[in-house]
């Protein structure tokens, strides 16, 4: 698929700076050669060219490598574009990073205010432009993998990793490793070992991933971004991969791997503020600043406004800026190649997500901050594009196989009625999860301990938000926002409510997770209730620790999670949104209840649950209305046990206990 900037970017140095005030100095490129290693103990960067670009249509900037000279050589040149500072800082002439660099190099860099601005990096090799890691290697692209192995939106259990979890000696609190891309690989693949982590047996010795069954991966922003050692939210350069993540080619192996166990590849993605080069650029045409006077009386200084959205809050840049949506200019426009009204912002994230899915294979996207990008025209045109992108590089495929994840904690469905995403981050389903495996209800959604239950089991019941597939909402325990009320790691908050044996709550809490209408996502290291570690005011700087999984109550969950995820992923019935709540017992107080998932047709799955701290008395528990008792071969999925044909409807449970049966065979 078609995009002018990045087939420009082949061939020469292009740099498009969109509604550019008149001035009578060109932008320049400064290039030059970065040596790490010479003799002496010192790096060195030798620059060998200063010279203009020259505007080969209006805003568009360009440089023919063939016509530097002297000529170049063959070979990998570091390089920054030389420009007059646009900002509110007005830092006068300053060398910034390529805003389409495909790699960076912070080794060596430019300081422009507070910001850093690493060397841009590229290779020339037969009078042409090449993408290169800082070692001068070519990626290449990910291998389209084939349509029939990718699994559908409806099947999926996604995995939320932070890439760069942190790993810290056990005396005193000094870090000592910091994950990378092939760190994960080694979760996945058991011929890998990592990078940094090969002392930790769960990442050198064992493919956890492979082992827990998840059937696609959703890195934290793979994109680079300013801060080290955390979770990716400050992205500063869209087109590369993350300087402390290692490089893009080893993130087209990771991406290749994964596509071969069967398993989607999705990244994160910051679109509502930046802290990208074109801050300097050309600032009021990509950025805003919401607390400024001069943007007062800008109506985009506030986050979206829908019916369940506080209209009164300003956009919050975290430390960045707030990108700019609704001003349009009279431009080059970097996807066609004419000039035309083009909005900046726009076209500038439309390129990058073009690059991601075409040179990594990314299968899904889970945009941040929705409300804080607060124009949805946008979300709909970039996820179509998104779409678009995917369908020609995969052969048309049906809307099944790709997903664009909006986090909108309010929920607002008509981001998905209007088409501006297919799914979203059901946040109440976390707050009723919660509630009810400590035997309470969600009071301030809910009327009652069954109502929290069937809302939570079925998302089509919650009449506030009520989703009408279950491929729209992503359903989780925990996400990497682990902070605020009951919303810590799911250890620590079975440990704030006095819960002594955690181990079966948490078995409890993935099995109701797991077998629920909607896209179960595990936040890395719930899978064996990891712990948060550090004050619950740093959660991006809190690492996943893969070494605690050793200690055998821990790896009995992993199992018994690692079961039901395998179940998960390709049981019809699970599948499907259809539900019935057959029994609800009312002699002890509505908190041992039964339903049935799976549409006609479809063997169901019947989960039993008992959210008491009592057992059930005697050596039998009736459930009367089972359907289909004699349908087969009935069996308990979380043991793998088979059940007598007698016992069928008529097993005892024990407390907190939850029983997932079915007659359903994997062919």
């Amino acid at each position: 698929m078609f995009y002018d900037l990045l087939e420009r970017r082949k061939s020469t140095f292009v740099l498009w700076i969109p509604g550019r005030p008149e001035s009578p100095r060109s932008p320049q490129l400064v290039l030059g050669i970065f040596d790490p290693s010479p003799p002496a103990t010192v790096a060195t960067y030798s620059q060998i060219f200063r010279g203009p670009l020259t505007s080969t249509i209006k805003d568009l900037w360009e440089l023919n490598p063939n016509d530097i000279q002297p000529p170049l050589a063959d070979g990998t040149y570091h390089y920054w574009f030389e420009i007059e500072d646009t900002s509110p800082e007005n830092l006068g002439i300053v060398q910034v990073t390529d805003p389409i660099a495909y790699n960076v190099d912070y080794r060596i860099s430019r300081d422009t205010g507070d910001k850093q601005q690493p060397a841009s990096i590229i290779k020339f090799r037969d009078g042409k432009l090449w993408p290169c890691d800082r070692d001068g290697i070519e990626p290449g692209q990910v291998p389209i993998p084939p349509l029939g192995s990718i699994p559908d939106n409806n099947h999926l259990v996604i995995y939320e990793l932070p890439t760069s979890w942190a790993r810290f000696s056990k005396v005193g609190d000094v870090e000592i490793d910091t994950g990378t891309f092939t760190d994960v690989l080694a979760l996945v693949d058991p011929g890998s070992t990592g990078d940094r982590f090969r002392t930790v047996s769960a990442v050198a010795t064992k493919a956890l991933l492979a082992d827990l069954g998840v059937n696609a991966l959703e890195l934290l922003p793979a994109a680079d971004a300013r801060p080290l050692g955390e979770w990716g939210y400050a992205t500063a350069n869209y087109f590369a991969t993350d300087f402390d993540l290692g490089t893009a080619t080893s993130l087209v192996k990771l991406v290749d791997k994964v596509y071969q166990k069967d398993v989607r590849f999705f990244t994160d993605v910051v679109m509502a503020f930046g802290h990208d080069p074109y801050v300097y650029i050309v600032y009021d045409k990509f950025h805003i600043d919401p607390k400024s006077p001069a943007e007062f009386h800008n109506d985009e200084r506030w986050q979206s406004h829908t019916p369940r959205t506080d209209d009164s809050q300003l956009r919050d840049g975290y430390g960045g800026r707030s990108w700019r949506y609704v001003q349009t200019t009279n431009t080059y426009d970097p996807e066609s190649g004419i000039f035309k009204d083009v909005n900046p912002s726009w076209a500038f994230h439309k390129a990058h997500v073009h690059r991601w899915i075409s040179d990594f294979g990314v299968g899904g996207l889970r945009l941040d901050s929705v409300n804080n990008i607060a124009n949805y025209e946008f979300v709909r045109s970039y996820k179509e594009h998104a779409m678009a992108v995917y369908q020609s590089k995969h052969n048309n495929p049906p809307s099944s196989k790709f997903l664009v994840i909006g986090e909108e904690l309010s929920c607002p469905l008509d981001l998905i009625q209007t088409g501006c995403l297919n799914a979203l981050w059901n946040e109440p389903f976390q707050a009723r999860i919660r509630a009810a495996i400590v035997g309470e209800f969600d009071k301030d959604h809910d009327h009652g301990f069954e109502d929290t239950v069937r809302k939570m089991v079925d998302c089509r019941n919650d009449a506030n938000h009520p989703f009408w597939d279950g491929a729209q909402a992503v359903n989780y325990i925990t996400s990497h926002d682990t902070q605020g009320f009951r919303k810590e790691r799911l250890y620590n908050f079975l440990s704030n409510n006095r819960v002594i044996d955690m181990e079966r709550r948490a078995k409890f809490a993935h099995a109701l997770l797991l077998t629920a209408v909607g896209i179960p996502m595990i936040f890395a290291g719930e899978e064996f209730l990891d712990q948060h570690d550090r004050d619950m005011s740093e959660k991006q700087i809190d690492p996943v620790n893969y070494e605690r999984i050793s200690q055998d109550w821990r790896s009995r969950i992993f199992d018994y999670v690692s079961k039901l995820i395998h179940f998960r992923r390709s049981c019809p019935a699970l599948g499907d949104n259809d539900t019935d709540f057959f029994h609800v017992d009312s002699s002890r107080g509505g908190k041992i209840m039964a339903w049935r998932r799976g549409a006609p047709g479809h063997e169901p799955v019947v989960v039993v649950a008992n959210f008491t701290d009592y057992d059930t008395p005697g050596n039998e528990y009736f459930v009367p209305n089972w359907p289909e008792r004699e349908g087969g071969d009935w069996r308990e999925v979380s043991k793998g046990r088979i059940v007598p044909a007698e016992w069928v409807g008529r097993e005892p449970l024990m407390h907190w206990e939850v029983k997932v049966y079915t007659y359903w065979k994997e062919s």
